[in-house]
Parts: C-alpha cells; structure tokens; sequence
C-alpha cells in the first residue's frame, strides 16, 4: 500500500514539472530560451485562483490562464523576436512581474497578502491524464510530423529554414505561446491540487522543469522522466525526514536540480541557435 501511495504522489508532483519541462522543450527546440517559466506557472495560478473565485467555475480559471499563459508567453516573444531582447533578461523580468502580482493582488482582491481564500477546484486526475497525452503528442509532433521537423530546423539552423520557405518568426512566436500555456497549466494543477493560491505555489518548479528537460537531453519521453526523478524526490521529502534533517529534505529537489544543471548541461544536444536573435536578410 505504501508503495502505491508513492507511486500516485509522484505521479501528482510529476505533473506540474513535466509540463513545464514539454513547454521548454518546445520552445528551446524553436530556439528561444525562456527561464520566465517559473513567472507564467504563478501568474496561471494566480488567474485560475481570481477567475474561479470571482465566477465560482474552476473550469472558467482553468479557461483564463490558459489565456493568461497565451499572453505571457506572446509577450516574451514580442520581447525577443521583435526586439531581439536577450531572452533571459526577458524571462527573468516576467518572473519579477509575476512575483509582485502575486504578492499585491491578492492583497487587493482578498485583503490577505500572497493568499486567496479556499477554493474550488477540478479534479487535478483530469490535469494528470492531459500531461501524459501532451508528452507522447509532443514526440509525435516533434519527430512524425513536417511541422516538427521545421520547428526543429528553426532551433538548429535559421537561415536555411528561412531559405526554405519557413516562417521563423512565427514559428517561434508560436512555441513560445505554447510554452506559456503549458506552465500556465501547471500553475492551475498547483492550485487545484492545494484548493488555495499562496505567492509560493510554484516554489521553483519552474527552474526543475528546465532542471527536467536538461536531463532528457530535448526530447518529450526523456524529459519525462527526468521529471519523475524531481516528482519522486519530492515524494520522498516526507519520509526521509526521519533519517536526515527536516531542513536538507526540503532542499533535495532543489540541490538534485542544482547538479543535474552542472552535470548534464554541457552534455545536452542543445539546439545551434539557442538564444540567438534571427534578422531575416
């Protein structure tokens, strides 16, 4: 019985990490960095927690941030394929904005800084079968599919993709909002999952799911499970308080991420024209 209870809570805590490690992935794959994946994943929770409260539909605050994610996402690509920004200038500055919406927000909306009230929520089983389904539609999209392979070329060689009649630019205006709708998506699971927003609710899930997709070397099955190696750790965090400090089992998912960055990145197929601005010619 234990260990099918560890098995469903990793299988939980996987989800938010692997949906934003699917939504990196794609989006890195174009070519474009996003670290503000962490910021998107609080501004979905924080729409799906004011939507749901104010409608009393938890399906309406799934709806808006979703729309939310959209946008956030169109707006880092508007910063970096427009203006050609450096993408983690922009990723960082969209965290910033998350974090102060969701400490002033809430103050304005529930008068409880960083916090809303309990909320209604969906069944967060419902999140977990659609996160299974995006990964393997990810693969498919990614290596069965024309449109995959020109998304990919976009991320490894612009100029050709662009002398083939490719749209870069919107290509990569699109894997972009993608992104921004699947951290969105996590950002909703949390909050389903815990029935309340707090200013913590992604506690640097973000920066696991890129922790994730680094491990999986940019592929979706891959990613995956990187993402049910964070999601077991996490699982474990209750347990190995009796063996080892309560302090250092909170911090392993965080550590664990901290290594796998420092041992697998320089190890990664990383895509040739990551980061770099594209000028059509």
């Amino acid at each position: 019985m234990e260990l099918v209870d560890l098995f469903t809570n990793t299988l939980l805590l996987t989800t938010p990490i692997a949906l934003i490690a699917i939504g990196e992935l794609i989006n890195e794959r174009a070519g474009i960095i996003n670290v503000g994946v962490e910021g998107t994943a609080l501004i979905g929770a924080l729409v799906a927690a004011i939507a749901g409260s104010h409608t009393g539909s938890p399906w309406m605050g799934v709806a808006a941030a979703l729309g939310a994610g959209a946008g956030t996402g169109l707006l880092h690509a508007v910063w970096c394929v427009k203006f050609r920004a450096n993408h983690v200038v922009s990723g960082i500055a969209i965290n910033i904005i998350a974090l102060g919406m969701a400490g002033f927000v809430p103050q304005a909306l529930w008068q409880s800084r960083g916090t809303s009230p309990p909320l209604s929520t969906v069944n967060t089983w419902v999140i977990v079968v659609a996160m299974v389904v995006i990964v393997a539609l990810c693969h498919l999209f990614l290596f069965k599919t024309p449109w995959g392979l020109r998304l990919r070329m976009v991320g490894e060689k612009p100029d050709a993709a662009d002398a083939a009649g490719i749209n870069v630019y919107k290509i990569r205006y699109l894997s972009t909002v993608a992104n921004g709708v699947l951290c969105a998506l996590a950002g909703v699971f949390l909050v389903n999952y815990t029935g309340i927003f707090t200013s913590g609710t992604v506690a640097g899930r973000g920066f696991i799911g890129i922790a994730a997709m680094v491990v999986g070397n940019y592929n979706p099955f891959a990613a995956f499970g990187g993402a049910l190696l964070f999601g077991l750790v996490y699982g474990l965090q209750m347990s190995l308080q009796h063996f080892i400090p309560s302090q250092l089992a909170l911090m392993l998912p965080y550590l664990l991420t901290v290594a796998v960055l420092a041992f697998f990145l320089k190890r990664s197929n990383v895509p040739k024209a990551l980061g770099k601005p594209y000028v059509k010619e």
